[in-house]
């Protein structure tokens, strides 16, 4: 059975779907690729966007980046060249330098409009404030070790992270967290619906076994993944759950349902 026919199978065929009850190491095999491939065209397309802002990205930092030269020895960090407080506000992040002053810095004074989070280094720490949920983080520079860094050294490290051996090795974990996570997260879908119809057929004195639900529910997730990969918008991830019960009903349930194809 090749995997474009289960693929297109399982998003109308009730009656294919309910004769595939018994066809649990298939239900497995074509789970597993059609994860796969979701995950693999969802890592391209993020890939794509990263190809396309990544540039931009590059030649920001060039030509906003100032001469400095920085020294961090025993917790104290030293910054010459550099005009001091040096803010570079963005729409929702500023970041601060200032190791000059002595006394305590109020950090939300650097706020420059709602919504802006600030990152905040001063001569010994490092202070993030946090718009969302209003909250300050402390980080001592000592726990950073002795370095010694400038506009070309920053630079270089710009272009070896966005250099495409990295682009690579980060596309790959990408691919393998989605993986995992469509896996584990539409396997407790597919276990849940699977307990839920197993209870209704039992009360129904139904035939049905719950290794058969279960494996049925490895092919009806199809739709309501492709509903998720769709967008971000609640009304979709709902439409996916209900999508997936009713799919589950219909093969499930009440037999006999047909829809022709268009």
């Amino acid at each position: 059975m090749s995997f474009f026919s289960t693929l297109y199978n399982s998003l109308y065929n009730f009656k294919w779907l309910r004769d595939q009850r018994n066809n649990s190491r298939w239900a497995w095999g074509y789970f597993f690729l059609l994860i796969f491939l979701v995950a693999g065209l969802s890592t391209i397309s993020l890939g794509y966007k990263s190809v396309e802002e990544v540039p931009k990205i590059k030649q920001a930092l060039y030509s906003e980046l100032p001469e400095f030269q920085a020294e961090l020895k025993n917790g104290q960090l030293q910054v010459n060249n550099l005009a001091q407080p040096y803010i570079k506000s963005y729409d929702k992040l500023a970041i601060v330098v200032d190791t000059v002053t002595t006394g305590t810095v109020d950090i939300k004074s650097y706020v420059r409009q709602d919504g802006q989070s600030v990152v905040l280094i001063a001569k010994d720490i490092v202070t993030v404030y946090d718009t969302q949920d209003k909250s300050i983080k402390v980080q001592s520079l000592k726990e950073f070790g002795d370095l010694k860094f400038d506009r070309a050294g920053v630079l270089k490290i710009v272009d070896t992270m966005f250099g495409t051996k990295m682009f690579l090795i980060a596309m790959i974990v990408i691919l393998a967290l989605m993986f995992i996570f469509l896996v584990a997260s539409n396997l407790l879908n597919v276990l849940f619906f699977s307990l839920l119809f197993y209870t209704i057929t039992k009360r129904l004195k139904s035939d049905w076994k719950f290794k058969e639900i279960f494996t049925v529910g490895l092919f009806t997730v199809t739709l309501p993944m492709i509903l998720v990969q769709i967008g971000t918008n609640m009304y979709l991830n709902w439409m996916s759950v209900l999508v997936f019960a009713g799919w589950m009903y219909l093969v499930v349930i009440k037999k006999d349902v047909k829809i022709d194809k268009v």
